[in-house]
């Protein structure tokens, strides 16, 4: 695989691959760099903004490989990424293994424990800084992803996903089995 992940076509393809294939990458922003280690795809099902938020979710029909950001529960904001150049989709970023700049993001969130500094969508987007502003841009732009030496070879879990009221039932939820930075074990 090339040094840069070729974002067009990484992001063109179904989100459920997608979702599992972003396990392990690197994505950073400013000074700050982390391993992707959890992730939750959502395509036309009950859950989707593109179902519930027609509006807000037409990003999910119209784009990929784009930033979507949302505001969620009145207090965070969540970072995902477009999906499926012939479908619906986009791929929350649930939790990162903090790499670079780690106290800066510790400064962000008033956190010293490592584990809970990115272990959920709403902290990984306080302690990395991000801008709400990024929604719609293309990603490789400012906020950059690429295989990580580091992250070796590692075991792929999968659940239902977090904190949603419809389709609970699909496992689209993935993750990096035993990594101490999941948001929920």
């Amino acid at each position: 695989m090339p040094r840069e992940l070729s974002y067009k076509n990484f992001f063109a393809r179904d989100t459920v691959e997608v979702a599992r294939d972003l396990l392990g990458k690197k994505l950073a922003y400013g000074n700050c760099s982390g391993v992707i280690v959890e992730t939750e795809a959502y395509k036309e099902d009950a859950a989707s903004h593109a179902v519930t938020r027609p509006n807000k979710g037409t990003m999910l029909r119209e784009t990929y490989g784009c930033v979507y950001i949302y505001f969620i529960y009145g207090m965070y904001h969540c970072l995902n990424f477009t999906t499926e150049k012939q479908g619906v989709g986009a791929v929350l970023i649930r939790a990162i293994e903090p790499v670079s700049a780690v106290p800066e993001m510790q400064e962000r969130r008033s956190v010293r424990t490592m584990r809970q500094l990115t272990n959920g969508p709403g902290k990984l987007f306080l302690a990395f800084g991000l801008d709400p502003a990024l929604h719609g841009e293309e990603v490789g732009r400012t906020i950059k992803l690429e295989p990580c030496r580091d992250a070796g070879a590692f075991e792929i879990g999968e659940s239902r996903r977090i904190g949603i009221s419809k389709a609970k039932g699909l496992e689209w939820r993935f993750f990096i089995k035993e990594n101490e930075f999941l948001s929920k074990r």
